[in-house]
């Protein structure tokens, strides 16, 4: 074989090798940029099947519990005309009683219903979600804003609430916290939003529970970034940063 034929097939061979390299490094990206974009996809719609359960649940506590409460509420009123005089005042503690039931049905049917919450926005809702916690004692709460707030599109200020409100779960259930504090602090473009409170805390060492991991995936979605932070017995900290996009509505 002559040497420009042996010249020729080693070139040959190294250009086949090097096409087949290429296209085997383009394969595997693509096939991690599908990956990840199906991920995204099926977190997507795990969470709008679970918006609209929530929407569904919210709608059957306004329309049937609330009615009955209602219909009870007006029931209380003739029973206290007819009533002795010694037990109105046990039919007073009970009307009072139905009012409260009332005003906290709607809360929660507030609290769940999507539609509610892209109208009056992130921090009203959280608001509402920290009034509720005081009215019923189970916690002292401090929501702060710092600088310049802009405006989020709807989804992702949904998605944001549900990461707050299952930091809000995990304290309530598991921490048996009593103080809870949010702080908004905007930085031009920037958002950091911090959750703290005074729970028993836990080993962040130890495999993540699947609150964690939907909380991560959730923030995933939007181009945020969470972080937890939690000591045995000194609370949990959680931190979201948040950047506005050039897509995103202009305050």
């Amino acid at each position: 074989m002559e040497q420009k034929e042996i010249y020729l097939l080693i070139t040959s061979v190294s250009v086949t090798f090097l096409v087949f390299s290429i296209s085997l490094i383009a394969l595997f990206l693509l096939y991690h940029k599908r990956k990840d974009y199906y991920q995204k996809e099926i977190t997507k719609t795990k969470i709008e099947i679970a918006e609209q359960t929530l929407r569904n649940i919210s709608w059957e506590i306004h329309d049937n519990i609330g009615q009955i409460l209602s219909t009870l509420n007006l029931y209380s009123y003739k029973v206290q005309e007819e009533a002795p005089v010694e037990l109105k005042p046990k039919v007073n503690e009970l009307q009072d009683l139905i009012q409260t039931a009332i005003t906290e049905v709607r809360s929660l049917s507030k609290a769940l219903n999507t539609e509610y919450i892209k109208n009056v926005g992130l921090i009203k809702s959280l608001e509402l979600e920290l009034a509720r916690f005081e009215r019923l004692k189970f916690m002292d709460t401090q929501l702060t804003v710092d600088g310049t707030p802009f405006i989020i599109p709807d989804d992702k200020e949904l998605v944001l609430l549900r990461i707050i409100q299952e930091f809000f779960s995990n304290s309530l259930k598991h921490a048996r916290a009593t103080k809870m504090k949010i702080a908004f602090i905007f930085n031009g473009r920037d958002l950091t939003i911090t959750v703290k409170d005074n729970g028993v805390g836990y080993d962040s060492t130890a495999v993540l529970g699947t609150g964690i991991i939907n909380m991560r995936n959730r923030a995933k979605l939007i181009g945020a970034f969470i972080n937890l932070d939690s000591e045995i017995n000194k609370g949990t900290r959680l931190e979201i940063t948040y950047r506005k996009k050039t897509t995103d509505n202009v305050a």
